[in-house]
């Protein structure tokens, strides 16, 4: 145990803090943005996002609580709107009475959550952008955009020829080119996609393989699934992508672009064991950027998160084309 002989005398609140903050030396993850209504970090590769009966804790969620808790307190107060018309000829204490009852909710869905909302969530082993809401009424500000699919999300992927058998799909997949701003179904291999420039869509329902759950695969009765991606760059059998998810599936990413044939450079699931020995330690995807109409003045904001660190050096050491395209 860290605290040894005297973590039993600590206050309740004042153990807590002290767990977060060890917690946090150990786990840092940079903020992108915050405010009283949002918070934007980039997710570190190799972080569960969230606790679960795997990882109860040591995840990113903790990581952010603690950091919140480490920050000086908020000094907002709730804004004092001016008595209703109608309650001009109600008896004093029954206008009293509904002003407080005003306040609270107010106070109630744009004061700060006991807890910041995780809104969408990434894989353990990818990076970037990740949003929490930190209101009620931002929580469902933002919802609603996810449930529209008017989010705009942006993905950083490079990806080699070649993914298991298994991750062919089990029923209809189709590839559409791009053409004058028109989408062209492409007829004979998914390999000419894969050239400079150009711009496709994967369509093909997702699910759980019934054969292993811990992956998912296109295939009949899964949940409809659409994956927009341009070519970046290509150099030495490798492609970098630029990926706009339209839908939000588990696995999306992965599992349509093997679907495909073209497995995510040091994925440790859907690329062959060839894709899997390039020089990675996890998959080259990262979230880079995500587009949202941000609460309170509902104008879109774009958050980015840098690529990180080990993809960078990666790209310059093993791909230098795409690396030159990002610049």
């Amino acid at each position: 145990m860290v605290y040894q002989d005297y973590w039993f005398t600590l206050p309740i609140d004042a153990l807590f803090l002290e767990i977060y903050t060890q917690l946090m030396e150990m786990v840092h993850i940079p903020v992108i943005y915050q405010d009283h209504y949002l918070l934007a970090v980039n997710k570190p590769a190799g972080l569960v996002i969230h606790p679960t009966y795997k990882h109860a804790d040591g995840t990113m969620w903790d990581a952010i609580l603690a950091l919140l808790a480490c920050q000086e307190q908020e000094s907002w107060t709730p804004p004092r709107p001016p008595d209703k018309p109608e309650w001009a000829q109600a008896p004093l204490e029954v206008q009293a009475m509904l002003r407080q009852k005003m306040y609270e909710r107010i106070e109630r869905e744009e004061g700060l959550l006991p807890r910041p909302c995780l809104l969408h969530r990434l894989d353990k082993d990818t990076s970037g952008v990740v949003l929490l809401a930190r209101t009620e009424r931002s929580r469902r500000f933002l919802v609603k955009q996810f449930e529209e699919r008017s989010i705009q999300k942006s993905y950083l992927a490079v990806v080699s020829r070649g993914a298991p058998e298994w991750t062919r799909p089990r029923t209809a997949c189709t590839v559409s080119i791009s053409q004058n701003r028109e989408l062209v179904p492409l007829e004979g291999s998914p390999d000419q996609v894969i050239c400079q420039g150009c711009e496709f869509v994967i369509q093909g329902p997702l699910g759980r393989d019934p054969e292993d759950y811990r992956r998912c695969v296109v295939i009949e009765g899964g949940q409809d699934a659409l994956t927009a991606c341009t070519v970046l760059a290509v150099e030495r059998g490798f492609a970098l992508l630029n990926v706009h998810p339209i839908t939000g599936r588990t696995h999306q990413i992965r599992a349509h672009l093997a679907a495909i044939g073209w497995a995510i450079v040091g994925d440790q699931l859907y690329a062959t064991e060839q894709a899997k020995q390039l020089g990675l330690t996890r998959q080259f995807l990262h979230a880079r950027s995500i587009t949202v109409r941000h609460y309170p003045e509902k104008q879109e904001r774009t958050f980015v998160a840098p690529l990180s660190l080990d993809l960078q050096d990666w790209l310059q050491r093993e791909m230098p084309a795409g690396s030159r395209a990002l610049e």
